[in-house]
């Protein structure tokens, strides 16, 4: 599998982890009794949509590049990435396929993704979703008193994920209950944080959010797994 689909595959399971409803956990509560709760919200999320600001720290970059956006997902299997600023970019899953959109470069990529897909939404559900990520990381939750959020931190348990990963980290709002933050530390050293603002789950979002209208003058270009 190529890195950039592991990457992928990776954040879209973090992601919609950390935008669902966590129950508020009471006093003597544990990680396992938090994380089926998560998963009992898991179930009833049909779709979701919230604004996204993403900042990326790169070891080649002297400032840290920070962009925003809109995230959509509706099951079974449509998820949109719709980045607007400071460029504008739409990555989109649907149909089986991963389309990257660059309107002011007039290009996009096309790589099928088809015989992915299972192992990319059963994240984007409840079927195996912490308990998939429990196989390749160590939880460890802490509710710290005085601070506004808890945190739930993923270390990998093996060399072969840590050179993919070294450390995700989701922070969970204690007014809202929200997840509505978190970053990953990649093998690397690069490090990406999202912030979740504006959730909005289980309202009608049309199916044509799910399509991209490209003009005619674009040039597509099929790219293949690695």
């Amino acid at each position: 599998m190529s890195r950039r689909l592991f990457a992928l595959i990776l954040f879209l399971a973090t992601a919609f982890t950390l935008v669902v409803h966590a129950a508020k956990p009471p006093k003597g509560e544990t990680l396992d009794s938090v994380l089926k709760k998560v998963i009992e919200q898991q179930k009833k999320t049909k779709s979701l949509e919230a604004q996204f600001r993403q900042e990326k720290t790169l070891a080649l970059l002297a400032q840290p590049e920070v962009s925003t956006g809109t995230f959509s997902f509706a099951k079974p299997n449509q998820v949109l990435w719709d980045y607007q600023a400071p460029r504008k970019l739409q990555l989109l899953i649907a149909k089986g396929w991963l389309t990257t959109y660059y309107p002011e470069l007039n290009k996009a990529e096309r790589l099928e993704v088809k015989r992915f897909e299972d192992r990319i939404f059963k994240y984007m559900g409840a079927t195996g979703t912490i308990e998939e990520l429990a196989r390749y990381f160590d939880f460890t939750f802490t509710d710290t008193k005085g601070q506004p959020s808890y945190r739930l931190e993923l270390s990998p348990k093996t060399k072969l994920v840590a050179k993919r990963v070294r450390k995700i980290t989701i922070w969970i709002d204690r007014s809202s209950y929200l997840t509505n933050r978190f970053e990953y530390v990649e093998g690397d050293g690069d490090i990406t944080k999202y912030e979740f603002t504006n959730i909005r789950l289980n309202q009608t979002i049309e199916p044509t959010r799910f399509t991209l209208n490209l003009p005619a003058t674009v040039k597509m270009q099929s790219m293949k797994l690695n």
